[in-house]
């Protein structure tokens, strides 16, 4: 007889982890089942040169556990304190090895129900003998059979993809190859991929491989330009540096066509790039004659050689990623969800691919699990009907929280305010953005209100993607002509929507607290009211301060404006942009007599 449980859950990582501790402490019928002898397996190995590029920030300036929980993204969500990364080490980028031991005591201390050793090659649907209802039957390798209603993937990096090119096959791996330096030693080392995984093996070889060439076929994607935690971060780029001051090492932007092995013992690769540059426009060809080359190319997060044709799930990005609807479920296989890593699959702007973006929505998945499964309804809070008490709320709730933090543009809440004067507003907190917008219940509401934490460089053309750029303050009498993370609450009438408010920008994300000496610390509070009852009326003829200074002889003396000496020597772009100004300007340098 196969063992049956209400939910199971494939891997024992971090995601495994976070969804089984919100099922056993509601004690959900659920089962973990992890192929290894341990938790968080994958860390034993990978990073391969074992140095963590998720944030691990212990001292802060609020105290706050919820608000510190945006600096430290290795933490799984637990009522026990003692069970943060923080605890551990304080160290800024931690060695992969604090975390296996994190993830071990983790599971162990919340006594999560986990089968070890216990491997699955082959998931199918079934019917259930008693209810008739379809079932996932899953077999292990040793033989063992497990059935479940609802199936939770939580299996990660499944296999590491190589390019499809000939004689790859000489090339070394990112997880395979070898991280003693020695063995590099005056030798020139190619690398295949523009990611994190191959600027960390470069920057690993720097001091001893004699060059280093990185075959990226695109430009390489800067965190600190993106803002996409996922993009090449400074932490591994030090081989730019090299490049950019000719230090040997290079970055490349060739497309290798193929690998072969020469007498001489050294492995020739082939290359391409295009010169649309040149007249007339052409491809350039050539080869380099190289003693290592390693590929760092990235994952697949999706196994299909275990899948039955019954439940097999549909794949975008050639088999990389599940194709996932808002709600994490498969596309095209019910009750089957991914988490973790694979997350990733419909956010690639904030941090699903990161377990300090994947916790919040598990947490958020489990909700929606129960409120599906087990008629548990969605967690809401209730609020009283008064538009600044309400918009005080959301300026707390935004100020402290890291999921919003975490999930930029990606979670939201919603707060649904009823026309009938005597109910009470209901606020939502942590939804998938594209789950609310497509839901019959919010959309059939006539006073919606979502609000996100949102970067909008986009406003600024060119000028906005340059990080450098912006080192000014803000134009804080125009929130719609700021930048960086900030509020944005929009308001939307029977599914359509009507307009936005944004908030201020805050050098440390806290929107509950003044900005500068003088300035009115309730202003973005106050915005948000007006807003709120503009669109709804439910505190009737309340209006609000939004005056940026508390008063104006404090704006006149915090804020000097250009004599007219100095207005002559404004820049060109003063005049050039319209709409919303770039941050950065200064006086064009005074004429010499």
């Amino acid at each position: 007889m196969a063992v049956y449980h209400e939910y199971i859950i494939i891997g024992a990582g971090p995601a495994g982890l976070q969804m089984g501790y919100f099922m056993e402490k509601d004690k959900a019928d659920y089962l973990i089942l992890e192929g290894s002898s341990r938790p968080g397996n994958f860390f034993t190995t990978q990073p391969r040169h074992r140095k963590l590029i998720s944030i691990n920030k212990v001292h802060n300036p609020f105290p706050e556990k919820e608000f510190n929980m945006r600096h430290d993204w290795n933490s799984l969500l637990c009522d026990d304190d003692t069970l943060r990364f923080t605890k551990y080490t304080e160290e800024l980028f931690p060695n992969a090895d604090v975390l296996v031991r994190y993830l071990n005591d983790f599971a162990h201390k919340n006594n999560l129900n986990i089968i070890y050793q216990t491997y699955i090659n082959n998931i199918t649907k079934v019917q259930s003998a008693k209810s008739g209802e379809d079932r996932f039957k899953l077999t292990s390798k040793e033989g063992k059979e497990y059935e479940c209603r609802v199936l939770l993937m939580a299996t990660g990096a499944r296999k590491e993809i190589r390019p499809d090119i000939p004689g790859i096959e000489l090339a070394d791996s990112y997880t395979q190859h070898s991280i003693d330096r020695n063995e590099y030693r005056g030798k020139l080392v190619g690398i295949l991929g523009r990611g994190n995984s191959a600027f960390e093996v470069a920057d690993h070889l720097a001091g001893h491989a004699a060059v280093i060439h990185i075959f990226g076929q695109k430009p390489a994607k800067f965190a600190w330009d993106t803002h996409f935690v996922g993009d090449l971060r400074a932490v591994n780029n030090n081989i730019l540096d090299m490049y950019q001051l000719k230090s040997m090492h290079s970055f490349i932007l060739f497309d290798v066509l193929g690998l072969k092995k020469m007498d001489n013992g050294k492995l020739e690769v082939e290359v391409t790039t295009p010169c649309l540059h040149m007249d007339p426009p052409g491809f350039f060809r050539t080869a380099y004659s190289l003693d290592k080359v390693i590929t760092c190319t990235g994952f697949q997060y999706v196994d299909l050689g275990v899948f039955s044709d019954a439940c097999k799930p549909a794949t975008k990005k050639n088999g990389k990623f599940p194709v996932l609807k808002d709600n994490w479920e498969s596309e095209n296989v019910p009750n089957m969800f991914y988490i973790g890593t694979a997350m990733q699959s419909r956010d690639r702007k904030a941090a699903s691919g990161f377990i300090h973006g994947f916790r919040y929505n598990i947490r958020t998945l489990y909700h929606l699990l129960r409120e599906r499964y087990n008629a548990v309804p969605y967690p809401t809070t209730e609020l009283q009907r008064d538009a600044l008490t309400i918009s005080k709320y959301i300026i707390a709730r935004v100020s402290v929280c890291a999921s919003l933090y975490q999930m930029q543009g990606f979670l939201c809440d919603v707060l649904i305010i009823p026309e009938e004067a005597g109910k009470k507003p209901r606020y939502y907190e942590d939804l998938p953005l594209d789950y609310v917008l497509s839901n019959d219940y919010f959309n059939s509401q006539t006073h919606m209100f979502i609000t996100v934490l949102k970067f909008t460089f986009d406003r600024f053309g060119d000028f906005g993607k340059i990080a450098t750029n912006w080192g000014q303050m803000p134009n804080y009498l125009k929130p719609e002509c700021q930048a960086f993370l900030r509020p944005i609450i929009s308001y939307y009438n029977k599914g359509k929507y009507v307009g936005e408010q944004a908030g201020n920008e805050s050098l440390l994300l806290r929107f509950d607290v003044k900005g500068f000496r003088g300035t009115n610390p309730n202003l973005n509070a106050n915005r948000f009211g007006n807003f709120i009852n503009q669109q709804t009326n439910i505190s009737p003829g309340a209006s609000y301060n939004v005056n940026f200074y508390t008063d104006e002889e404090d704006y006149k003396q915090f804020f000097v404006p250009l004599t007219e000496e100095q207005k002559k020597r404004l820049p060109p772009e003063y005049y050039d942009v319209t709409g919303c100004k770039p941050a950065t300007m200064f006086l064009k340098e005074e004429e010499e007599n």
